[in-house]
């Protein structure tokens, strides 16, 4: 049984999820709806991760071991993929606020994010880097 705490994070991650969809449904602004449903696929993408990962855990499957050399897994490929190019595309969305007379906010915002994201692409690529090193 999970302990309430992540039963709590996978209800709060839905209810984020939902309430990006509902955004999207009734946003007259194309930016807007648009960041929405990137917004939905931020929290409902590793949301579906969970729950399948939690089924499997209840129907006797154990995670897979992790490679001792480091090698990325193909789920976090996924996960590297599409958060590049959910936060692309917030990027791109500040760069057309910022043109149609906005404030700059979400384009400064993306920014900031992007450095967090590209640190953490460095340790993702690093660990692949040291894998091809170590198989060749």
């Amino acid at each position: 049984m999970l302990p309430a705490s992540e039963i709590g994070l996978r209800l709060g991650v839905a209810a984020a999820g939902v309430g990006s969809v509902v955004l999207a449904g009734h946003a007259d602004d194309p930016v807007t709806g648009s960041l929405a449903v990137l917004s939905a696929v931020v929290f409902l993408g590793p949301l579906v991760v969970l729950l399948v990962a939690d089924v499997r855990e209840w129907r006797g499957h154990r995670a897979p071991e992790p490679d001792p050399t480091g090698r990325p897994r193909a789920a976090e490929w996924i996960f590297v993929v599409v958060f590049d190019g959910v936060l692309a595309c917030f990027g791109y969305a500040g760069v057309l606020d910022l043109r149609r007379g906005g404030s700059g906010e979400l384009l400064v915002t993306a920014l900031m994010v992007g450095v967090v994201v590209l640190f953490l692409n460095i340790e993702f690529l690093g660990r692949w880097w040291r894998h091809r090193r170590t198989r060749g």
